[in-house]
């Protein structure tokens, strides 16, 4: 029986050999065939995942057999018909093509769709449609819960019967059924169809062999208030409550050259990391801010040597972040960025055949070399570091505000403990993101504490400031380091931090300093 690793070496060979030709296809007009031989006989695909991903304009792919999660996701055009079934997000994010599959399409089908067509002949999962903005998608047969779900444009069309909770929390679009509809619930209202949209309906559905009937309906968005309560919970501490103390070594001269770069290692070992000057990640949502030229030393400004965390607008050093929004636009930017962090907090949850999925999306679009972070909250850090290990990704991101309010303090225990347990002897390492903005005394902690690096936002957006700040960072972090009598933050350790008050030793498990060891119940079976 083919293991994950067959999967995901199968679905990455299938990329690596159909995308490259697809540009001379769309010239010559040719259909490419996945599941059959040259001579025609039929080879059926079982289970590979994120097949031709980002399709351009024109392509025209048939395939055979059952997929896996993510196939034909990120569409700029195109057509991709498959004979029998897909997986779980079927068609994400398309913009423009054109997906059809005869069989069953897992949940999450059309997921975040910016326009173009999806059909199925036997079914969907739940959440057929979810996020979707604009587009069309029609289903003959059952389709399970939440139809619909959050969608803000596009019209879903299902002939058959439809699961419980369809149409919760749309905002603007129509779902047209044919067939029974369980209540609708709070927020979205069920009408009859007029003629006039029962005949619109029907001139859509010519293409596609269908056709409704008068007994047809329509749910929609009733347009009520929305009251937004934030239940979110930030943490209840800082690290202010944790000093930085010396052991044996005699602290450096004044402008003793010191070493705090950290770097994230690449996909092999052979090909250049990318080199943090400032073991950080600083995070701005547009990256256009950071296009600053060189001063006139001719010196690369702190800005210009630092690599950041961007949305939009990134530089080539710089890490795409990929959340639920900023996902729709990888394709631009995936062969300029030289590495991506994808947030699976702000995605459904997702089994480990749909990460893997999105994960050979990511090998074929980026550049082979792209290291790929995987960040979530703290609470989740075990499952984190074993799935980034098991689908071998580069560096696992604990985010520190991840609602639940843990103190800072008590994450460094959790993170300690983490690290030698799951990834010790592996080639991920560990990075945190925290809440506030980082000074060094934070980010020194946070490396003594197992994390290779940080993630945090500048004081402010305008780029002289930041500029500023990045500067004070290197300044003082390379001061606390000659006080130390380090030469390079890589010797840090968790034996230099110190508790200054008792609850701050209580929940951190680090020595109190006067006391200089951990409380007793830190040993206690």
């Amino acid at each position: 029986m083919a293991g994950p690793g067959d999967v995901f070496e199968r679905s990455m060979n299938i990329n690596a050999k159909f995308l490259p030709r697809l540009q001379a296809a769309v010239e010559q007009n040719a259909l490419l065939r996945i599941g059959w031989t040259g001579s025609g006989e039929k080879v059926p695909k079982n289970g590979e995942v994120g097949l031709c991903p980002a399709m351009p304009e024109g392509a025209r792919i048939r395939a055979l057999g059952k997929l896996g999660s993510w196939t034909s996701s990120f569409g700029n055009g195109g057509s991709f018909d498959i004979e029998g079934d897909a997986g779980a997000f079927f068609g994400a994010y398309n913009h423009n093509s054109k997906l059809s599959a005869t069989g069953y399409v897992g949940r999450c089908a059309g997921f975040m769709m910016q326009g173009g067509v999806l059909t199925a002949g036997d079914g969907a999962g739940d959440d057929l449609g979810m996020f979707m903005n604009e587009g069309f998608i029609f289903v003959r047969g059952e389709v399970g819960q939440r139809l619909g779900n959050g969608m803000t444009g596009g019209i879903i069309v299902v002939q058959g019967n439809v699961g419980e909770y369809a149409g919760c929390g749309m905002k603007d679009g129509q779902i047209i059924i044919e067939g029974r509809c369980p209540t609708p619930p709070h927020g979205t209202q069920l009408r009859p169809l007029t003629s006039k949209e029962l005949n619109s309906i029907n001139k859509l559905l010519d293409a596609h062999g269908g056709s409704l009937g008068e007994d047809a309906f329509c749910l929609e968005s009733s347009k009520n208030v929305e009251y937004y309560v934030d239940s979110s919970s930030v943490s209840s501490g800082d690290l202010s409550s944790i000093g930085i103390t010396p052991m044996d070594e005699a602290p450096l001269i004044d402008n003793h050259e010191i070493d705090t770069a950290a770097l994230i290692l690449g996909t092999e070992e052979e090909t250049l990391p990318i080199l943090l000057p400032l073991p950080m990640l600083p995070y701005v949502p547009d990256g256009a801010v950071l296009g600053v030229e060189a001063n006139t030393s001719g010196r690369l400004s702190y800005i210009q040597a630092q690599p950041f965390l961007v949305e939009e607008n990134p530089r080539p050093f710089d890490v795409l972040y990929l959340n639920l929004t900023s996902l729709a636009s990888l394709p631009d930017h995936a062969e300029v960025i030289s590495g991506a962090c994808l947030d699976l907090d702000s995605l459904p949850a997702l089994d480990d055949e749909e990460l893997e999925g999105l994960i050979v999306i990511l090998r074929t679009l980026l550049k082979p070399e792209a290291p790929i972070l995987a960040c979530q909250g703290i609470s989740r850090i075990q499952s984190l570091q074993k799935r980034t290990v098991y689908h071998k990704l580069q560096v696992e991101v604990s985010r520190i505000e991840d609602g639940s309010g843990v103190p800072e303090a008590a994450t460094l225990p959790i993170i300690g403990r983490s690290v030698k347990t799951n990834l010790e002897n592996t080639e991920t390492t560990a990075a945190l993101e925290f809440g506030f903005t980082c000074d060094a005394h934070d980010i020194i902690v946070a490396r003594c504490a197992g994390a290779q690096f940080v993630i945090t936002q500048p004081p402010v957006l305008e780029t002289e400031d930041m500029e500023f700040w990045l500067q004070g960072l290197s300044i003082d972090m390379k001061r606390k380091l000659r006080n130390l009598g380090l030469e390079s933050i890589d010797q840090l350790q968790r034996a230099h931090l110190r508790a200054l008050d008792y609850d701050t030793a209580a929940i951190s498990g680090l020595r109190m300093v006067g006391y200089e060891r951990p409380l007793p119940h830190w040993f206690a079976k």
